[in-house]
């Protein structure tokens, strides 16, 4: 298909340019599968975020069937400027995944940062690293389909090696490809894919080597858990942005400036939660809203109110226990006043099939959005056996994108 004819459900935002107007730097929330879902982006609008990123969605499920279309991916009016991310094994999966969602995104990024074994076992995240050149053909691929206002980002990893100077070597020489290539901007995680979430272990130094030796934008990762980390981090690093994660699970207001040292969410954010939920409606299933309270809000709980807490297993349940407990109820105005979400159809697309792809629609998936998910089962398991709030801790569990 010409991209020419490609619909815009809106107009795109300049990507390039949001990074040249930044004042300091963009401040950008992560994809984190299972957790940045449209209605907490529109929680972290609310709160500083100027860039979002969709959950991690898989290219070969997104492209092959509808059920996967519209449970993995939501947006509404007020969801930009917004980048989807896709783990994806070669230009064509990510090409198709990108063409299908261009009406309603402002771009899209290749995931060759997520370390999980089940990722790199099928070529996905850490394990395109290995196949610098499979990327450098994703985007070339990308560009030559696509309109150029349209974004095409990569979040990579420090690449692995014997040493840290070979390392930091080859992690310049594929950014520098990938900038050759076309790529808007590039996000860097200041870790090998070997290594484990530690203090100790984010290479600042390295990620600061790494932007200096490119012309385009470059958000650094890693290690952000308040807008004091942020703040930090740019100024070690010159990056164009930051990028957080488990530190906005924690406080989604850590990049808003009314609560510059704000070390837990802040009531008034759990306020703009519940009214959110409220006016989502059916769209926000309970297990998403009850999780990201729970990030959010158990460092204000003893251990007794934490267990009862996590025993509830309905929203109304869970509003009696705010409004018992906190004084939190959702605004009177919440429930008449519905959100607003795009109905998003793919008619103007029609995704080519070839026999890897038919092959894969057989295959059981990989995660079952149902299900808890490994991060919050062992966050629970260590905030119900935490007796004090501050020995609650969400940093070593999120390892793949922060």
């Amino acid at each position: 298909m010409n991209p020419t004819y490609l619909p815009k459900q809106r107009p795109h935002h300049d990507i390039g340019a949001l990074f040249a107007d930044a004042q300091d730097f963009v401040r950008i929330s992560a994809p984190m599968v299972r957790y940045s879902k449209l209605e907490f982006r529109r929680l972290l609008r609310q709160n500083g975020v100027q860039l979002a990123f969709t959950p991690m969605m898989i290219s070969d499920s997104i492209n092959n069937s509808e059920k996967a279309r519209q449970n993995e991916f939501t947006t509404g009016p007020d969801d930009q400027p917004l980048i989807a991310q896709f783990a994806a094994k070669d230009a064509m999966e990510f090409v198709t995944s990108a063409q299908l969602v261009y009406p309603y995104v402002d771009g899209v990024d290749l995931n060759c940062g997520c370390p999980q074994s089940w990722a790199i076992a099928k070529g996905y995240g850490c394990g395109l690293l290995r196949q610098p050149e499979q990327v450098r053909d994703v985007v070339q691929c990308l560009r030559r389909t696509l309109p150029t206002d349209f974004s095409v980002s990569v979040k990579m990893r420090l690449l692995q090696s014997s040493d840290s100077q070979t390392s930091l070597q080859r992690t310049i020489q594929l950014a520098q490809q990938l900038e050759h290539c076309g790529v808007t901007f590039l996000t860097l995680h200041g870790r090998t894919p070997s290594q484990k979430h530690s203090k100790d272990t984010l290479n600042v130094a390295a990620m600061a080597e790494v932007c200096q030796s490119l012309q385009i934008p470059l958000i650094v990762n890693g290690n952000v858990e308040s807008f004091q980390d942020a703040c930090e981090l740019h100024t070690r690093t010159h990056a164009a942005g930051v990028m957080a994660a488990r530190g906005l699970l924690a406080n989604p207001a850590l990049f808003n400036s009314e609560y510059p040292q704000a070390t837990t969410t802040p009531k008034a954010c759990v306020q703009q939660w519940l009214d959110i939920a409220e006016s989502a409606g059916d769209h926000l299933q309970f297990q998403c809203f009850h999780h990201h309270l729970t990030f959010m809000w158990s460092s204000e709980m003893k251990r007794a109110l934490r267990v009862q807490f996590n025993s509830l297993n309905s929203k109304s349940q869970v509003l009696q226990f705010l409004a018992e407990h906190y004084d939190l109820r959702p605004n009177a105005t919440s429930s008449t006043q519905p959100a607003t979400y795009t109905n998003c159809t793919y008619t103007h697309f029609t995704p080519p099939k070839h026999a890897r792809h038919l092959a894969a629609e057989a295959e059981e998936i990989c995660w079952n959005s149902e299900s808890d998910g490994k991060y919050f089962t062992e966050f629970k398991t260590q905030q119900q056996s935490s007796e004090k709030s501050e020995d609650l801790d969400l940093g070593g569990l999120f390892v793949d994108e922060d």
